[in-house]
């Protein structure tokens, strides 16, 4: 299986620098999805937890079980038919539609050919014994996000199958590298804000917290800070904090802004500024030795 999964072609407009912006809809979103099942059912990428059906033994359960349907009430607490059926997807809430989203990340998997078999009367195909999930999961992550891309809500599948708010461009090495050489315990409050902050269903508080947490983190590092930033730039990165509502709760901050914006913004100056402490900090170490 091709790693792009063919979706590193260029066609013929977008060659040309004219292949059309659009932006598609919810039920479009849906559709994709139900699309997406269908090819990973044909090409068996469902079988290790939803069963398979053989000329001769009739239904084959999975980890699913015989009563999908049930496990599906009992996971999610959502009345879902198996197979979905299309005209079912299109009527999905937002809810449903990103629980099913996540809960397919988790249950799909590729079959080993040198552990299955292929059955081939009446072409009734593969029945596989062991399987690997990363595979398919890159799979389905890679074209989930190019369906909720299209669409342009501000969501993608996280690498740990987690809906998350959609990166800004070119911040995906800075989360995925800015906990990197931060000391234990402040690494799990960076990567914990990271999650509060990104994470779909995030409330105002939690994004307040994440900040806050980087904020400490900083107030931590601040020997640093004072070592390889401007004397003006550090004070500047506290004050910032401590002016605009997300340390403290004092009459004189200021409260009346745009939040989603600012702190949007701020969340990202916080993550750079730790990282580029970090980074700094082993350059010194590493001139040292």
């Amino acid at each position: 299986m091709s790693e792009d999964f063919g979706l590193g072609r260029q066609y013929w407009s977008e060659r040309q620098g004219r292949r059309p912006d659009v932006v598609v809809g919810d039920g479009a979103v849906r559709r994709h999805l139900w699309v997406l099942m269908q090819d990973f059912d044909r090409r068996d990428l469902l079988q290790e937890h939803f069963g398979y059906e053989c000329v001769d033994n009739g239904f084959v359960a999975g980890t699913m079980g015989e009563a999908i349907d049930d496990r599906f009430l009992l996971d999610l607490g959502r009345e879902i038919s198996w197979p979905f059926g299309r005209d079912d997807v299109l009527k999905w809430d937002d809810d449903t539609l990103f629980d099913v989203i996540e809960y397919m990340y988790d249950r799909v998997s590729k079959g080993n050919e040198g552990l299955g078999g292929f059955h081939s009367y009446s072409g009734c195909g593969w029945h596989f014994t062991a399987f690997d999930p990363e595979p398919a999961r890159r799979e389905y992550r890679t074209r989930i996000n190019q369906i909720l891309r299209r669409a342009d809500i501000g969501y993608e599948l996280g690498v740990d199958g987690v809906i998350e708010r959609s990166l800004p461009e070119g911040m995906e090495s800075l989360i995925a590298n800015a906990p990197r050489g931060v000391d234990a315990h402040n690494r799990l409050l960076v990567e914990g804000a990271i999650h509060k902050f990104r994470r779909r269903g995030a409330t105002p508080t939690d994004r307040r917290d994440a900040i806050r947490d980087l904020a400490d983190v900083l107030e931590h590092m601040r020997a640093g800070v004072k070592s390889h930033l401007l004397s003006k730039d550090e004070g500047a990165l506290f004050e910032i904090a401590n002016k605009f509502w997300i340390r403290h709760n004092k009459p004189d901050q200021h409260s009346d802004y745009d939040r989603e914006l600012w702190w949007s913004w701020l969340f990202y100056v916080y993550l750079s500024s730790i990282a580029l402490v970090v980074r700094l900090e082993e350059r010194q170490r590493a001139k040292a030795s």
